[in-house]
């Protein structure tokens, strides 16, 4: 029998093992000692059956995870109104199938987004948080402090699994940042809801700086998409009022797959 650890792990401290289903890389934690399962590499017709295998799993828990935040946007609604609003995307008979569906392709590109997976289980956290957020406040125009809270809390763990000083520091400035610049308009007497400032906060908390002045500017462009909008349909003009909790939600949710700033 062939000596193990193979000579190949004990001189270099790692070693590819091909076999029918792919390679195993392994690599040596201490000489001599333990052998650590690093990453399964896999190759062929086998890497298309476990990407698809995997592709699947995430719209099953995608859909799944639809069905579930839509009565949780609810019951939020309901907590803050006597009555939950009939709107659309609350009431409308076709509401779970398209929450079902918008929840499973995000799950998709959240996969193909790439990561490790604690870097996906915090996309898919926040941006089930954000959903919620986005909801609520195009609803009622409110943002439920404890899904605030929720954002909050997912960053905090997520900081302390990872441990990164560096990241932990360009957070404190996000939301110091963020802070000052929503607070801006209140000298100039501008109304900004107490729910979007607190979203901004912790936006910036969440991604520092330079992920909030890239949340800012998906934000302001699609809020001037939607004036253009109302614009050309008539319904409404420059001083027609709009959540600004679902943009600022898209735009973090984006800059935290996607940062490019």
């Amino acid at each position: 029998m062939a000596a193990w650890p193979p000579k190949e792990v004990r001189k270099y401290g790692h070693v590819v093992c091909p076999d029918t289903c792919g390679a195993v890389y392994l690599s040596l934690c201490e000489p001599y000692s333990i052998i650590e399962w690093d990453a399964v590499i896999l190759f062929g017709d086998r890497a298309k059956e476990v990407n698809e295998e995997v592709v699947a799993l995430m719209i099953a828990c995608g859909a799944a995870a639809g069905l579930a935040a839509l009565p949780l946007t609810k019951k939020l609604i309901s907590e803050r109104c006597e009555t939950v609003p009939g709107h659309a995307v609350l009431s409308h008979r076709l509401a779970p199938y398209f929450w079902c569906l918008f929840c499973a392709a995000w799950f998709v590109l959240i996969y193909y987004a790439g990561g490790g997976v604690l870097e996906r289980a915090e996309y898919i956290t926040v941006f089930l948080i954000c959903l919620i957020i986005g909801a609520v406040d195009l609803v009622i125009k409110k943002i439920p402090n404890s899904m605030i809270l929720a954002l909050i809390t997912s960053k905090i763990i997520f900081l302390s699994l990872r441990f990164d000083i560096e990241e932990i520091r360009r957070s404190l400035w996000g939301f110091l940042a963020a802070a000052v610049i929503f607070a801006i308009p209140t000298f100039f007497k501008i109304s900004v809801g107490a729910g979007d400032m607190k979203l901004a906060a912790v936006a910036g908390f969440y991604l520092g700086v330079g992920g909030f002045l890239q949340a800012m500017v998906i934000m302001a462009a699609l809020m001037s998409i939607y004036g253009i909008c109302i614009l050309i349909r008539r319904v409404g003009n420059l001083r027609t009022k709009t959540a600004m909790g679902p943009y600022l939600a898209i735009g973090l949710i984006l800059s935290l797959i996607f940062p490019l700033i």
